[in-house]
């Protein structure tokens, strides 16, 4: 059994794929089920923490369903004082985090190794596809590496799906792509390309307006 809060982390070092949307979707789909979320942006650009700004603007503090918070994972130390203070504060069920799109942020280390569940988006490109290999042959050595202390399981999500794209010579190697990545984690069905997805809020109940 996972222990509170389960820390669900969004990750890739592809950008362009859809992480940080779907981190803020899954949170606010949370919310919807009644569970107490935190989302911690620690991604180097904050896209999280700048739409909440403009959603606190536009809505006001009181509207606001759940913490959004800013870390740095540049730093090892305050990436595992983080993860310390997520596990003492019982009043919350399910971290969810944002982390930056690149492997040299010195706080990742501890970042992965103390997740529970660690949600991978890419999409079916020439571009993509070698760069999620390489990201997730990183994350299988890092769990050899420490053993036992990682735990996390992982979700794998064909995101930004566009069934018009594709020769067939392709769709035959997205189709080995799946099979490979399917020894790493679990591979979820294709997600496609929807216009409302790119217009994320971190007003779950406002987010449609």
């Amino acid at each position: 059994m996972m222990q509170t809060p389960v820390i669900v982390t969004f990750a890739n070092q592809k950008g362009g794929v859809g992480k940080t949307t779907l981190c803020v979707t899954f949170a606010n789909y949370l919310l919807t089920k009644g569970v107490n979320v935190v989302v911690v942006d620690c991604d180097f650009q904050h896209s999280i923490l700048k739409c909440r700004r403009s959603d606190i603007r536009k809505y006001g503090e009181q509207a606001m369903p759940y913490d959004v918070v800013e870390r740095e994972a540049t730093d090892r130390q305050e990436m595992i004082e983080l993860i310390e203070k997520l596990h003492n504060d019982p009043s919350i069920e399910v971290a969810v985090i944002d982390s930056p799109g690149s492997l040299k942020a010195g706080g990742l280390v501890p970042l992965f190794v103390n997740s529970d569940i660690i949600v991978i988006p890419f999409h079916y490109d020439l571009v993509t596809v070698p760069s999620t290999a390489s990201f997730l042959m990183f994350l299988d050595r890092l769990r050899h590496a420490v053993g036992d202390d990682m735990k996390a399981k992982l979700f794998i999500i064909p995101n930004l799906n566009d069934g018009r794209v594709g020769k067939r010579s392709e769709l035959v190697i997205w189709d080995n792509t799946r099979e490979t990545f399917s020894n790493y984690g679990y591979v979820t069905p294709k997600l496609p390309k929807r216009a409302d997805m790119q217009r994320f809020s971190t007003v779950a109940a406002l987010d449609m307006l």
